[in-house]
């Protein structure tokens, strides 16, 4: 047998064995089965809802389709499916953007297909371009020849040309490639470092020293980064990827916190998973068995693709695939198989909107956006995601945790250079005490820029002296201008000079010592761990360096605002929308806005760990280790550095892009979207409703069943002996006892909806609805929603579980919250969304205010909303994102009814106001008010009674 036939069955033989890791140590948790196969113990949890079969596995309905050539693109979409015209309007808009590198803005009611469209589109052309790509590779100077060699034995892929040249010693090469394949641990293959060697290692094979080099012909690798808002949203859209015919041809995989996919059972139970886990996969830690059993075959794509098919995951969500790893032999990480792994190959990236938009996510993950194609789907709220991604909140304490850390970090290594001794440096590099004042005198930099930065805080901190509007007895706030911010960083009577634009030499020092106190996993640093600060000092220092590199931007300076907010440790609340006390922002991201965290606010979600965090206030400065005093004692003291502009994080984010498309039911008024994001959009889609007008039923109840006016304001919502939550309770109980199914109501806060459930069950009208629904609740914490979600479905299709009487669901939940977008209530989940009020944001809230008096500044010179305006679009988008719930096809059906006199006059001509200040057209098209709920009555009555009737007659 030749040595290449010997090296081939060698690699065939290698692929056909179950992939165990070699020479694992045993740990904790480890169990051996029948086999001998060791398998670890995952979460509970886990096993649990994989063993229950809570969940259907997404399948690949893909073997046969319909197709349809559009901008000289073939469009493939499931066979059967008839597209709808604003279908086939946004399909053509997104193909000619793409051929163009343009920018689409599509608003598509809810039920008319966007989602189907938006990967229709973006596949189709991918799949195209792939082809050509593979094209101009061929006609490459520089790489064709190598296709040329290999093509017939398909040992190249999509991104480049192959390792060694076949003729060239091909045993020898291939033996070699076999044994070296698995040396870049976890090194995304498109990280430019690792492609240039690469490139630079071919082109020395193929060209003769004497001969002239030549430039490369071939075209970029384009991926494709759908965003979304939450992990479920990902879950319906990957649903819908798995109809299409790319399904199992367009690679993708999708990113997620370990938050989401450890599986690890001690881990789970860390306040901080994701540094638990950085601090066991170490160079000094004590492993993970799930990520060492992908060592080594399971560190690049291919083999962890097939391992993956052969345990029934082709297409998958995130819960899926966590599932299938956890159960599958051998057991691997979810975590690093999906945003390390799979990345290497992926054309179709899923993921929240966060590591797209936040910049202290995105580059801390596998993300590379240059001549990608980026989708942000259900992207009305793009503008606040991006404003908060380029503000920063500190917290008096964040500081001082920061200085302590990088001073105890800076005495240890002090401690064990003065004790070294040369004969224990065996297992050290030889240059280990030079590295270690290196690293410590880092460390002392960024120590003294603690030092005065805390300086600066606490004399910023002194223009708090203003009561904040609507907050309790002892809370102060001031919010300051562009000017008085530059003014105080550069205040050198003061001694403060941190005013540090990038190019300035401060910068790169600060830059560059952070950069040496945060390298990870390499050989170097491997004695280094144990002086490396903690998360919280590494976080702060990140969050400030990206701070100054926007602020230094002298084009950005005016859009920031400097706030100072001052509050009582005991009792410390975030007022929100009304005034309640809940952990929404007060604009219409979803995520807290609370500055005690140590990580930036749109890391929070991400990592519910620091809800913990916010406990550990400033009780006593007695607690300081560094000496530091309390600015105001018993108080916590926040610094909030704001953008009031979402210009500045998307064009940091996206101006590399060849395409972005911004897709909504409500993105109106475009061309203030447009102005406030600072990008060109070429391309416009405005689609229409695809339902019937006859199985719409809008209405605005103006009055309830016991004849009170209601409006759902601050004051009235504020007394629970006020008449509105009498008729609210009122008309919620009627709904309840006349419709079947699933029922949605909308409430401003938690504080209106806990008071309304106090009201409803003092008067035992919920009793009543409790004979008929299985009543919930939207939960605070993410990580409980899917469980009420499960009982939400189970007693809308299987009711008698809950009771002989029981028909259906009732889910209270909030405005802005997780249920009020992203989450698919199609059909009898929802067959009424019963909205409670406007949802306004808080009009005490400073940084609404800050935002509104800076669009009222810029909206003549930008073209932008007045404040105003502003204000009532950010109500209205919340308030049609609720609506929409309901309806979500062609052939369904359902009533939408809005609770507030303020609403009447949405039925008519708007005769001022913002051009988006109001319900969708689609919606206003059959909206109605009605002046007594008697004619309300019979109308609604009528239509229910006419919908299940044509069910019946169906069935």
């Amino acid at each position: 047998m030749s040595s290449i036939e010997s090296f081939w069955n060698k690699f065939e033989n290698k692929k056909k064995l179950k992939a165990t890791p070699k020479a694992r140590k045993k740990w904790a948790g480890d169990e051996e089965t029948e086999d001998g196969v060791k398998v670890e113990e995952v979460d509970p949890n886990i096993l649990k809802n994989a063993r229950n079969k809570k969940r259907k596995r997404v399948e690949i309905k893909n073997e046969s389709y319909d197709q349809l050539m559009m901008m000289s693109v073939p469009v493939r979409f499931p066979k059967g499916l008839s597209l709808y015209p604003t279908q086939k309007l946004m399909i053509v808009r997104i193909l000619g953007a793409l051929k163009n590198s343009q920018n689409v803005l599509g608003e598509s009611p809810t039920g008319s297909g966007k989602t189907m469209a938006l990967l229709c589109s973006t596949c189709a052309w991918l799949r195209q371009y792939m082809d050509e790509k593979r094209a101009s590779r061929d006609k490459c100077a520089i790489h064709g020849e190598f296709n040329r060699d290999w093509k017939e034995e398909g040992e190249y892929s999509n991104d480049g040309p192959p390792d060694v040249k076949p003729d060239v010693k091909p045993e020898v090469k291939k033996e070699n490639l076999f044994e070296q394949q698995w040396n870049d641990d976890f090194i995304p293959h498109n990280s430019s470092a690792v492609f240039e060697q690469k490139a630079e290692a071919k082109k020395e094979l193929l060209e003769p020293k004497e001969q002239k080099s030549t430039d490369c012909t071939c075209l970029p690798r384009v991926r494709i980064y759908y965003g979304t808002r939450t992990h479920k949203q990902i879950a319906q859209v990957v649903k819908e990827f798995s109809r299409l015919p790319y399904a199992n041809v367009i690679k993708h995989t999708i990113l997620a916190s370990r938050e989401q996919s450890c599986i690890h059972p001690t881990a789970r139970k860390q306040p901080d998973i994701s540094q638990y886990c950085k601090d066991i996969t170490g160079a000094n830690g004590i492993g993970c068995g799930f990520k060492s059993a992908m060592k080594p075959r399971f560190e690049k794509a291919a083999p962890m693709r097939d391992h993956l098919l052969n345990n029934g995951s082709v297409v998958f969500d995130m819960e899926e695939i966590v599932e299938t790893l956890a159960m599958a032999s051998p057991q691997l990480c979810p975590y690093f198989s999906t945003n390390r792994i799979l990345t290497q190959d992926a054309d179709l990236i899923f993921c929240p909107f966060s590591y797209l938009v936040d910049p202290l996510i995105r580059n801390s993950s596998d993300v590379h956006l240059k001549n990608s194609i980026v989708i942000l789907d259900e992207a009305h709220n793009i503008e606040d995601t991006c404003r908060d991604s380029a503000s920063f909140s500190f917290t008096e304490k964040e500081f001082d945790d920061t200085l302590l850390s990088f001073r105890l970090k800076r005495i240890q290594i002090e401690k064990v250079v003065s004790e070294h001794n040369p004969s224990e440096d065996r297992d050290k590099p030889t240059d280990f005490i030079a590295s270690v004042n290196e690293f410590r005198v880092h460390l002392l930099y960024l120590e003294h820029l603690t030092v005065e930065i805390m300086k600066w805080v606490r004399k910023v901190a002194q223009s708090a002296k203003t009561p904040a509007r609507g907050g309790m007895e002892g809370q102060k706030s001031c919010t300051l201008s562009a000017d008085t911010l530059f003014s105080s960083l550069t205040c050198l009577e003061n001694g403060i000079d941190l005013f540090t634009p990038p190019n300035t030499p401060k910068y790169g020092l600060i830059s560059n010592a952070f950069g040496v106190i945060t390298k990870h996993n390499e050989p170097e640093m491997q004695h280094m761990d144990v002086f490396k600060p903690s998360a919280t000092s590494i976080v702060c220092i990140e969050k400030w360096l990206y701070f100054q590199s926007y602020f230094g931007n002298q084009l950005y300076q005016p859009t920031y605002r400097l706030n100072v907010s001052v509050e009582p440790v005991n009792g410390r609340f975030n007022r929100t929308f009304d005034g309640d006390s809940t952990f929404s922002t007060s604009f219409a991201s979803p995520m807290p806005r609370s500055s005690a965290g140590p990580r930036n606010t749109q890391y929070r979600e991400e990592n519910p760990w620091l809800e913990a965090l916010e406990e550990d206030d400033w009780k006593d400065p007695s607690i300081s280790e560094t000496g530091h005093e309390a600015i105001f004692a018993g108080c916590k003291t926040t610094v909030n550095l704001w953008c009031m502009s979402p210009a500045i994080s998307f064009s940091d984010a996206f101006s590399e892009t060849r395409s972005v498309v911004l897709a909504s039911g409500t993105l109106c008024p475009m061309d203030t979207l447009k102005t406030e994001l600072g990008t060109e959009f070429r391309h416009q889609v405005e689609g229409d409703q695809v339902i019937s007008p006859d199985n719409i039923f809008a209405a605005v109840l103006p009055i309830g069943p016991h004849g009170n006016r209601i409006q759902c304001t601050y004051r009235n919502t504020s007394d629970p002996g006020s008449p509105f939550y009498e008729e609210v309770g009122a008309i919620i109980k009627y709904v309840c006892t006349n419709v079947p199914a699933g029922i949605l109501c909308f409430l401003p806060s938690y504080r209106v909806l806990e008071q309304l459930k106090t009201v409803m069950t003092r008067n035992l009208s919920m009793r009543q609805i409790e004979a008929k629904k299985k009543v919930l609740f939207e939960p605070r914490r993410s990580s409980e929603l899917s469980g009420v979600m499960d009982d939400f479905d189970a007693a809308i299709f299987n009711p008698k579980k809950f009771g002989p009487t029981i028909n259906g669901a009732l889910m209270f939940a909030v405005f802005r919250g997780k249920v009020s977008e992203g989450i698919d209530f199609a059909d009898d989940r929802a067959r009424v969304v019963i909205s409670v009020g406007i949802p306004y944001p808080n009009a005490m809230d400073d940084q609404v205010n800050a935002k509104k008096l800076y669009n009222d500044q810029n909206s003549k010179s930008m073209g932008i909303l007045t404040g105003d305006e502003w204000y009532t679009t950010q109500a209205y988008r919340a308030l049609n994102q609720a609506l929409g719930r309901c309806l979500r096809h062609r052939n369904d059906w359902g009533a939408m009814l809005m609770i507030d006199e303020r609403l009447e006059r949405q039925t008519g001509t708007m005769q001022s106001g913002a051009v988006s200040a109001r319900v969708s057209k689609w919606i206003r098209a059959q909206l109605k008010s009605y002046p007594s709920f008697k004619m309300f009555n019979a109308n609604f009555r009528e239509f229910i009674e006419r919908q299940l009737g044509v069910v019946k007659k169906e069935i």
